[in-house]
């Protein structure tokens, strides 16, 4: 259970008895405090609180509707049995209460996302960072992953970084399989055809970059750092990160001084997906001259670090075609990109 996996939304109200019987002999009269709460499984939430508590019935709501929460406790834990079990990665919100021996009551509210049981292996496999929009080398910033092995994305968390800003994003409930192609778009146009394919149907996007070969996902959370910046993929929000990369531009020394960078990259380096000092040298990065022609393109061997990838040749980016991810192959261009170069 892992109380990270909640959102940073938690709003608990207390009540005591009534103020009249602050003038009787004084007795308990403070409510039950939370210690902690989380997710047990898809079809169970966990709160604890520091005493004896019992639910008050008919306090409890859960979204979706389409799931039931039914609390049970047993001395100070409270236990939300979910039935049927929250979708992976699915927003969730939770609310109740409980009071003590006393009767003294504690009101809360909890923002989730549904537990994945099977998160799906994803592999960074190619990046494009910058923008161009030249008529014959038309794309939008990307991020590419191949799937290892197959599972659901629902609650698998993307976050990439610079030097002044961290931005997030949290794949939808989707099963994928070993083999598959992932592209998340990071840079859309806000048209109508930039649409989430989480089911069979990988023709249904009609944005930039989409591919009918691979499976396209849309965030409007901010685009990929052009010049210096991390990519970190996480199982599960609140989860060490599983895949890294780290890239600086030629003119960047010492160590790194933006805060929030570095501290995602010393998670990076605790788990050996990228090796580097303490505190982390920018010249630790792949050394990546900036371009809005030419993507950065993963091998398919060697050590976590800055010789597992390259720079692709001006032209050869293949958003949804599992790229040979080889200096001596290149990889084709996608349906969509030729489509728009014509």
């Amino acid at each position: 259970m892992k109380a990270a996996m909640l959102f940073p939304l938690l709003m608990l109200f207390a009540c005591s008895p009534d103020t009249s019987e602050i003038f009787l002999p004084v007795g308990d009269i403070k409510p039950p405090s939370l210690i902690r709460a989380g997710q047990r499984g898809p079809d169970a939430f966990e709160i604890l609180f520091d005493e004896d508590i019992e639910p008050v019935a008919g306090s409890y709501a859960f979204l979706p509707a389409l799931v039931a929460a039914t609390p049970g406790a047993a001395g100070s834990l409270l236990t939300l049995s979910l039935e049927p079990a929250a979708r992976p990665g699915e927003p969730c919100s939770l609310s109740g209460e409980v009071r003590d021996a006393s009767g003294n009551t504690t009101r809360f509210l909890f923002a989730f996302i549904g537990y994945n049981g099977k998160p799906a292996s994803l592999r960074l496999n190619e990046i494009q960072p910058g923008k161009n929009s030249s008529a014959s080398n038309f794309h939008r910033d990307y991020i590419e992953f191949f799937v290892a092995e197959g599972g659901n994305l629902g609650g698998i968390q993307v976050q990439w970084a610079s030097s002044v800003k961290v931005m997030s994003w949290v794949f939808p409930p989707c099963d994928v399989a070993r083999g598959d192609v992932i592209v998340l778009h990071c840079a859309p146009e806000g048209i109508p055809g930039e649409l989430d394919e989480t089911d069979s149907d990988l023709a249904l996007s009609e944005g930039i970059d989409s591919s009918e070969a691979g499976r396209d996902f849309w965030t409007d959370s901010g685009g990929i750092p052009d010049e210096a910046g991390l990519i970190l993929m996480r199982p599960r929000e609140g989860d060490p990160p599983a895949e890294c990369l780290f890239f600086a531009a030629p003119s960047k020394e010492g160590a790194v001084d933006a805060l929030k960078l570095r501290g995602l990259l010393e998670e990076a380096a605790r788990e050996s997906l990228w090796p580097s000092s303490s505190p982390p040298l920018w010249e630790e990065g792949f050394v990546w001259k900036s371009s809005t022609s030419k993507p950065l393109l993963r091998r398919l061997e060697g050590d976590a670090g800055p010789d597992q990838w390259y720079v692709g040749d001006s032209g050869t980016q293949s958003p949804g075609i599992a790229s040979p991810a080889n200096p001596s192959q290149s990889p084709k261009k996608s349906k969509k990109s030729v489509k728009q170069a014509e």
